[in-house]
């Protein structure tokens, strides 16, 4: 499959699995995207750093964030750091939600300050079921990108999600109100945009307002999952202790092989 059509499915399958598994919670939903990813789509590979338990995240200095993912192309390289939330219904206590938890909102600061630290970009995974109503920054617009109510996984800017967890926006919003200042996943694959820096600039310019990572070279262990993934017998990727101990915040390690596509 193409990389839009193939990104595009997973979109599906995710939702597939949100209707079907509807107790299912984010590390659960982030197991398999990333499962069904690497299935549907051999450009992708990753590996596990370690499981955690989200009910416990806060009390440990274990793994604080659901994903890291790359994106390599033949002229760009970004790397997110991610955290997904579940938000089903139209409203929620969606402000108290993300001030996570107890209302300190420490998690959303420790993944901008830790994204910075690390010079990511640092991005909302939001797992919901949108309807043909949901609009979101780039669902479609001129038949250039599937509908996004289509899929279940958006994505949205952590500085922007700040904003309406401060209160900016109300004390009181809608799951649309912050779809609204997402993109469905698959448009970073499906936009006439997609595969460069254009598409991160146009669409989240605060997110990655980082210098521009140009003929740098990956870490080691990005380029072990880029070379796996292509290889005729794909072989499991372990970490080094080094590299795990530097990738302790994270429970998932993916890359995206994007240099035929950019």
């Amino acid at each position: 499959m193409d990389i839009c059509t193939a990104n595009y499915a997973l979109s599906v399958e995710v939702r597939k699995f949100i209707e079907h598994v509807g107790d299912a919670k984010e590390e659960s939903i982030t197991d398999y995207l990333v499962w069904k990813w690497r299935e549907l789509d051999k450009r992708f590979n990753y590996l596990r750093v370690t499981p955690f338990n989200h009910d416990e995240e806060s009390s440990k200095t274990g793994a604080d964030f659901d994903l890291e993912l790359w994106l390599v192309g033949n002229s760009f390289q970004i790397s997110l750091a991610v955290q997904a939330k579940k938000f089903i219904k139209r409203s929620d206590s969606y402000v108290t939600r993300l001030r996570y938890p107890k209302g300190s909102k420490a998690q959303m600061d420790k993944l901008l300050s830790y994204a910075k630290s690390r010079g990511s970009s640092p991005f909302y995974f939001i797992y919901t079921l949108p309807e043909a109503t949901t609009i979101s920054m780039c669902g479609g617009r001129y038949g250039l990108v599937s509908k996004a109510e289509d899929g279940a996984v958006f994505m949205a800017d952590a500085h922007v999600m700040e904003d309406y967890a401060n209160g900016k926006h109300g004390k009181r919003i809608s799951r649309d109100q912050l779809l609204s200042v997402a993109n469905p996943f698959h448009c970073m694959f499906c936009c006439p945009l997609a595969g460069s820096e254009a598409y991160f600039n146009n669409y989240f310019p605060v997110a990655s307002g980082l210098p521009p990572r140009r003929k740098v070279e990956v870490p080691s262990y990005v380029r072990r999952l880029l070379d796996s993934a292509k290889a005729s017998n794909p072989k499991d990727v372990a970490l080094e202790p080094t590299e795990r101990d530097g990738l302790q915040a994270f429970r998932i390690v993916g890359v995206y092989d994007m240099r035929n596509d950019s």
